[in-house]
């Protein structure tokens, strides 16, 4: 297996389209994509031979609120540590945000909270507050 290297880049839209679809996420709009990859504050890439195995993004609005989005491994590069120096990158980056009682949180899809909590992010809740609605689905 070549060698990951992390750069603090954004994917590409190609890129992101790839990685969704390898871990069986549904598609995206690509102008959507675009959109939502511009808007990025940091985000981390992990390429191995020149391609993307890996990205994770910080979102929100620079100020107060950050969250972690985005976080995913090539499924042939998952267990190998790769998730890991992504969500460390971007914790260290949001460690060096100047104001007091910001709030960094991120929504741990199910199975992830004790990967999460290596880094110090805890549970609000045992029931957690987080909800979510998917918006103009297409029909199936």
């Amino acid at each position: 297996m070549a060698s990951v290297e992390l750069v603090e880049r954004r994917p590409t839209v190609d890129e992101y389209r790839r990685l969704i679809a390898a871990v069986g996420w549904k598609p995206r709009d690509p102008e959507a994509i675009a959109l939502a990859l511009a808007g990025s504050i940091f985000s981390f890439c992990a390429e191995a031979g020149g391609a993307l195995v890996g990205m994770g993004r910080v979102i929100g609005d620079g100020g107060l609120h950050y969250y972690l989005t985005d976080i995913v491994v090539d499924p042939l590069h998952q267990r190998h540590g790769v998730g890991s120096r992504i969500v460390r990158a971007l914790t260290e980056r949001v460690e060096h945000v100047p104001f007091v009682n910001t709030w960094v949180g991120l929504f741990a899809v199910e199975g992830t909270a004790e990967f999460y909590a290596r880094f110090g992010y805890k549970a609000q809740r045992a029931t957690g507050p987080a909800m979510y609605r998917w918006l103009n689905r297409p029909q199936a």
